[in-house]
């Protein structure tokens, strides 16, 4: 999402199985409707080509591009489905007159941009640049937050978690005390009749061939799928094998950590699996360990330099065999011409991707390291402070959210599903 821009302009640019994006959006082999007919009523509120259009560039730039017309018209198919859904959430959300203000959408919008890096304005130019719009973020945002609260408010009252069911769940945490728990996310795709079946699972699998891709997980969740979690990029949290579907463990079982699974029949449609992360059961797990991280950063862009990509090796190449500290990043930074940012901040072993993590899991506090060359630049990184991982022992309040929220979730999808099939919808 960082760098839509680019990715937008890469795949106008290249063509698609032969045929542009443009093509794809404009001519025959996608839609025979004029560029802003309406192709779906929802309890006769239209949703427009040009809406879909709009979405399905974020998307499309989301997924990383797509190699035929056929990938492109399942994308579609879903962006669709997708679409119906927020529209009715938001028509379900207007029974009770909920409304949600502008003031309270820019706030979201100025999140998720401080959450890729950007400032809104950067994020707007960013959409704008894969030929979308900030509305068309607004209106999803819109829909995800209203039914977040139509959920809360009208649900809430009936999910019932007694405190002898957070205790029981508590002491099956120590009776595990050393067995694995894993860290998950999901993507819902639902089944409303048997004549979607084969074009749900057909789009389930070609999302999981796009997520090994590259395409990323938490954006694929955030647009496509129907789970409640979709807001938080399909996060489930911490989940023991005890405590999930038997299908979703024996899934588990059979991929490693940062892998996805393959499409999981369910009562109610399919579902993808990522596994994020795995560590052991109240057990101190080297993986916590927390590290402050410096770096003197030659980005990729003035690598191209040929000088200053000397200079900067020149000053950083003998820094691991030399008596370094942190407090002397700034220097070599500015001695060495570096353009990227000095500071990296706190984080855990496991949060590092592995090429990183294998640099500084062993690294001496204040040491520099080698030169590391990366996707975006060299670099050298710098360990300036280290903490050694403790137990964290389950906290009620903690336990009692998590299960609350875990069945207020499914109670949103059975809401959703009979919205659903109580509705008429008329694909033009």
């Amino acid at each position: 999402m960082a760098r839509l821009i680019e990715k937008t302009r890469k795949l106008v640019r290249n063509s698609v199985a032969g045929v542009s994006l443009a093509a794809l959006l404009a001519g025959s082999a996608m839609s025979q409707q004029a560029i802003n007919s309406i192709e779906v009523l929802v309890n006769d509120e239209p949703i427009s080509s040009f809406d879909i259009n709009q979405r399905l560039r974020l998307v499309i730039a989301v997924a990383g591009g797509v190699s035929s017309e056929q990938e492109f018209l399942k994308v579609r198919e879903q962006v669709i489905r997708s679409m119906v859904d927020e529209k009715l959430q938001i028509q379900e959300a207007a029974t009770v007159e909920m409304k949600i203000e502008d003031a309270q959408l820019e706030e979201f919008f100025r999140r998720r941009a401080q959450g890729l890096n950007q400032t809104p304005e950067q994020l707007e130019q960013a959409l704008r640049g894969i030929g979308s719009s900030k509305k068309t973020m607004l209106d999803q945002m819109e829909a995800e937050i209203a039914w977040s609260q139509l959920v809360q408010g009208r649900l809430g009252s009936f999910v019932n978690v007694s405190d002898e069911e957070v205790e029981a769940y508590i002491q099956r945490i120590y009776d595990n005390r050393g067995k694995f728990e894993y860290r998950l996310a999901e993507i819902v795709l639902l089944v409303d009749n048997p004549e979607q079946e084969a074009s749900v699972r057909a789009n389930a699998e070609e999302l999981v061939d796009r997520i090994k891709k590259g395409a990323s997980f938490p954006d694929l969740a955030q647009q496509l799928s129907a789970s409640s979690t979709a807001a938080v990029g399909g996060d489930l949290g911490w989940i023991t094998a005890e405590d999930m579907d038997p299908a979703y463990a024996t899934a588990i079982n059979e991929m490693p950590v940062g892998d996805v699974s393959a499409p999981i029949r369910t009562a109610g449609g399919y579902v993808i699996l990522a596994q994020r992360d795995r560590r052991r059961i109240l057990t101190a797990d080297p993986l916590d360990t927390q590290l402050t991280l410096r770096q003197v950063h030659l980005t990729t862009e003035k690598m191209q330099d040929e000088a200053a990509a000397s200079k900067f090796r020149s000053v950083v190449e003998g820094l691991h065999n030399q008596e370094t500290s942190c407090a002397d990043v700034p220097r070599y930074a500015e001695e060495s011409g570096a353009d990227g940012r000095n500071e990296i901040g706190n984080l855990r072993l496991r949060d590092l991707q592995p090429e990183i993590r294998g640099v500084v899991e062993n690294a001496e506090v204040g040491k520099a390291s080698e030169v590391i060359t990366m996707d975006d630049g060299m670099r050298v990184l710098f360990v300036c402070s280290r903490t050694e991982p403790t137990v964290q022992e389950p906290n009620f309040d903690d336990i009692y959210s998590q299960m609350e929220q875990q069945r207020l979730s499914m109670m949103g999808r059975r809401y959703l599903r009979d919205l659903r099939r109580k509705a008429i919808i008329d694909y033009r």
